[in-house]
């Protein structure tokens, strides 16, 4: 089989557990969505399982926020969280966070959890290394990196996540505005005064 033919059912494949869930997803329902035969998906996959695990580690679908970002990092609190902040926003799209929420499924979550934890804690482990040398040029006023990396990733995390649940219903302001507020407040709880 092809690699396009291929293409056609992992996308087809998370597009639908991203609207359905893994365990409501069939192989007949993938087929359909593929524009193929339910055979081809089992010549080419052998499962839906296995569509899946292709798509995580083949295709590294949720591959986390590169630690060279830490490169374009000029030393202002505010400045660096909010490029830090984009650029995770960028990276976990609530495209990639609805597959996330389908996945979470009794029948798969245990294969593929490692996989699931990639995007949050490589952003987790590239915000402590930030707060570490914030730390080390007497920026912060607090030396807790891991709960302020956590801290400041529950908040992205979170926000993409109530956004992918409910939207405009809930949140009644969009993503920028989000970042830009809540790293002021964050900033004015962490930096260090003179």
């Amino acid at each position: 089989m092809g690699d396009s033919v291929k293409e056609k059912i992992v996308m087809s494949t998370l597009k639908l557990i991203s609207e359905k869930g893994y365990k409501s997803t069939t192989t007949r329902n993938i087929a359909e969505e593929a524009g193929v035969n339910e055979v081809t998906i089992f010549r080419c996959f052998g499962s839906k399982k296995d569509i899946v695990l292709y798509a995580l580690k083949e295709l590294e679908l949720l591959k986390p926020v590169d630690e060279r970002i830490l490169d374009n990092c000029t030393w202002d609190l505010k400045e660096d969280l909010f490029m830090l902040a984009h650029e995770y926003h960028k990276n976990f799209t609530e495209e990639k966070a609805k597959i996330m929420m389908g996945l979470r499924s009794p029948e798969i979550f245990e294969e593929v959890k490692e996989y699931l934890m990639k995007i949050p804690k490589g952003f987790k482990e590239v915000l402590i290394k930030y707060f570490e040398k914030m730390y080390e040029k007497g920026l912060l006023n607090t030396d807790n990196f891991e709960l302020l990396a956590f801290a400041f990733m529950s908040l992205n995390f979170g926000f993409i996540l109530m956004n992918v649940s409910y939207g405009n219903k809930l949140i009644g302001f969009g993503d920028s505005e989000f970042v830009k507020k809540t790293i002021e407040i964050f900033v004015r709880g962490v930096e260090k005064s003179d």
